[in-house]
């Protein structure tokens, strides 16, 4: 079967030859939609960073002995747990939750 193709202005440009087979094929629709989910899913940049306790500025003195003051047990300001501290378990900024596609769904007419 004989397809024309059309350029940008709608002028028809050039036929291609499309076998019969290819056409007669039954359209997939969740398949369509798995490709279609998996290319944008590796377009998007992952940007979302925070910082950990190793990248936050500041002392790691002990803020106050480990005895004898009544309070709970610190280490430093860096912990989570401190205003201006890091982020215990926040987005490392790296490509992450990739989604792949199947081998199954890849041989799929």
């Amino acid at each position: 079967m004989n397809v024309e193709v059309l350029n940008i202005e709608g002028i028809k440009s050039k036929e291609l030859k499309i076998s019969d087979d290819l056409i007669k094929l039954k359209f997939n629709n969740k398949l369509l939609k798995y490709v279609i989910d998996w290319q944008l899913n590796h377009a998007k940049k992952r940007v979302a960073k925070t910082k950990q306790r190793n990248e936050v500025i500041g002392s790691t003195r002990k803020i106050y002995a480990q005895k004898g003051t009544g309070g709970a047990r610190h280490s430093s300001r860096k912990a989570p747990l401190f205003v201006g501290g890091g982020v215990a378990h926040g987005p490392k900024g790296d490509n992450y939750k990739i989604k792949k596609l199947i081998k199954k769904r890849e041989k799929l007419p």
